[in-house]
Parts: structure tokens; sequence; C-alpha cells
């Protein structure tokens, strides 16, 4: 096993997300409901006046809003007890519901009150961060890289922005990332656990389970059912319990997200072009998604297969999320995570004090080790 994170490569984790935090009240007079980012758009403006409502006073609006305002509604009554006073605000009810971890968390089950609900989804965030941090160390020590490297998740510009509008997506990667490390460490339980914590944060992270999972086929020629049940059973009651509590219907024609392959990116060329910082970003997350790639095809590891899905994925990306590199990263923050940790943590001295069977393969049949 590798020894516990340094407190060192944690703390600095923490400034990142306390400077999120800073920052943002700093541009909204102290105000924590800036980083919710509601909005002042007609629709956005009901949600707005709820939480105002449920907080005591105003709240801050920004633009059209984004994901934080319906997190927000969401954890007012995270399991839907009644979907008539909270939930009947959200744009899309069954595509929202699905992603239920993060507000069930912040909202301590429905029991946090609304005035400090802005503030339990900030820490939320925070130690996520950590925790995200604290599994992307330990799996760069396992590549032979340094603990430092634990800050690529930290720093990770879709993290930050994930944070900057209080969304799942941290909560998500991190737990996902503790899944990868427990998959390392060939802890199949721990495994399980890790990943129906992700696919219930974030229903797309069965992306990333499954490109773990091929792999894991891949070496022992197994169908590893004790780690891709659980999640699955788990996402699956989830969806029911849903969809019994919203009686919204299936909530296929609620997906917006998705088009034709390369459609999105050809249609916010435009934009691209009128932004030098969104082309300059977006090209760079262009260019690292193939070397990913060659990457997990030549040295296969659990992340980085796992994050092959994301590069999948964001081929079939609409236009809207292709538009702004403010969404596209965080859309696919899990390439850029596992890219960093391909490219530049591979490698250094390790000892086996640190790492126990960092050479050996995850899985122990040799006939699977000649497959990749």
């Amino acid at each position: 096993m590798i020894r516990t994170v340094p407190l060192r490569v944690l703390a600095v984790s923490l400034c990142v997300g306390v400077l999120v935090i800073a920052g943002s009240l700093l541009s909204h007079d102290g105000d924590i409901t800036g980083l919710i980012k509601f909005g002042d758009t007609p629709e956005a403006q009901l949600v707005a006046q709820h939480a105002g409502n449920e907080i005591g006073r105003e709240v801050i609006t920004v633009g059209e809003g984004h994901d934080g305002m319906y997190f927000f509604l969401q954890a007012l009554d995270p399991l839907l007890l009644s979907p008539g006073d909270h939930a009947a605000l959200l744009d899309r009810p069954v595509y929202r519901g699905q992603r239920m971890l993060f507000p069930l968390v912040a909202g301590f089950g429905g029991f946090v009150p609304g005035p400090a609900l802005p503030w339990t989804m900030a820490f939320t965030n925070l130690f996520a961060i950590a925790l995200g941090t604290a599994a992307t160390s330990r799996l760069a020590r396992r590549l032979g890289g340094s603990e430092w490297w634990g800050l690529a998740f930290a720093l990770n510009v879709g993290v930050i922005f994930e944070f900057d509008i209080s969304g799942a997506g941290i909560l998500a990667f991190a737990a996902a990332l503790w899944g990868t490390v427990a998959l390392e460490e060939r802890d199949d339980r721990r495994a399980a656990v890790w990943f129906t914590v992700a696919v219930l944060a974030r229903e797309v992270m069965f992306l990333y389970l499954a490109g773990a999972l091929l792999l894991r086929l891949f070496r022992t020629r197994r169908i590893p059912w004790l780690i891709g049940i659980p999640p699955t059973v788990a996402a699956l009651s989830w969806a029911i319990y849903l969809r019994a509590r919203l009686t919204e219907g299936a909530g296929v024609d609620e997906v917006q997200e998705f088009g034709l392959p390369f459609r999105g990116m050809v249609r916010a060329f435009e934009n691209w072009i009128e932004n030098p910082v969104d082309l300059a970003v977006i090209a760079a997350l262009v260019a690292i998604t193939p070397m990913l790639v060659v990457r997990a095809l030549r040295q296969p590891t659990y992340l980085s297969w796992g994050s092959l899905g994301f590069v999948v994925l964001a081929v079939f990306f609409s236009r809207q999320v292709w538009w702004r590199f403010f969404d596209i990263s965080r859309a696919i923050a899990p390439v850029i995570t596992a890219y960093l940790l391909a490219t530049f943590a591979t490698g250094g001295d390790t000892t086996e004090a640190d790492i126990d069977g960092l050479n050996a393969p995850s899985d122990t049949s040799p006939a699977a080790d000649a497959m990749v």
C-alpha cells in the first residue's frame, strides 16, 4: 500500500478551493450565493426567487445561471419527498435528478436550512477537491512519480471551473479516482463502493467505469461482475425511484449535450475564432485527447482507460458544450488529469516501502498481460 498522502499536498489542494471561494466572495460583495450561479433570465429568475425565499434574502444572479442553482434546489429535498415544492422548478427534472449524490451530501439529506446551504455546497466541493487530490497523488506514486502530481486533480482547469459553478463533477471524479486506486490495489469491494458513489454523483461516470473494467477484462479474461453490478444496480434503483417521484417520463428528450459526431465542434468553431483564449485552450484540449489514446494503448492503466470514454464522448458533444472552454474543460476533466499523469508522472525512484507491487501487473494472469 502507498503511504498516506503528505499533508502539504492536501493543503495546496485546499488552498485552490479556498481561492475559488474567496474569489467569488470578493466578486460579489461577500455573498456566497454568487458561487451558486443563480441566473437572471426569466426562467432562472423563478429559481432565484425561490432560493431567495428559502435563504431569506435576495441572491446574487450571474447571467444565464448554471448547474449550481439546480443543485441548490435538489439539496433542499434530495430524496424528492415533496417534489412539487422544489423539483418542480428544475429545467430538466429527470436529467438533473439522476445526479443525486452531491445535493444529498451537501444538503445533509435535506436537513440543512436554506441560509446555510450555499456554504455546505462550497465545503462539500472543498472536501471533494482534497479527496480527488489524495487519490491522484496515490496513483502518481504507483506510476513512479512524485506525490505532487496529485495536484493534477486540484489544478485541472475543468475541476476549478466545476467548483466555480458548484457542480457535482468534482465529487464524481474524485470517487472514480478512489475506485481506480482500489482497482490498482486489487480491492474489488472497495472499488465497487467508490464507483457506486461516482455514478450516483454523475451518471456519465459509467463511461469511466466501463473503460476501467474493460482493461480488467483484458488482463484477467474474467468479467468483473463484483465491481460492475453494485454501481449499475444502485443507479437503476435510483432511476426507477426518480421517475416514480417525478412522473416525468423517461427523460430522454431532456438531453441536450449530444449530437452527431464532430457536429458540435464544427458549429462552435465560429466562437473560437472570435475568442482567442477559447481557441487556444480548446486547441490544447483537442491535441491531448489523441495523445492520451496513444499512451493508454502503449502503457495501459485503469486511469487512462477509464478516461478514454470521455475522449469518445467529446466527439458527440453538442455545440453548447464545445462553445466555450469553460464548459468543454469540465466535460472532459478526466482526460486532462489522466494525460498529465500518463505523460509526466511516470518513472522516478520508488521503493518497496512506498509502493506495494508497483511493477507487478494489476492482476495475476500472465495471459492478461500479453493482451495489453
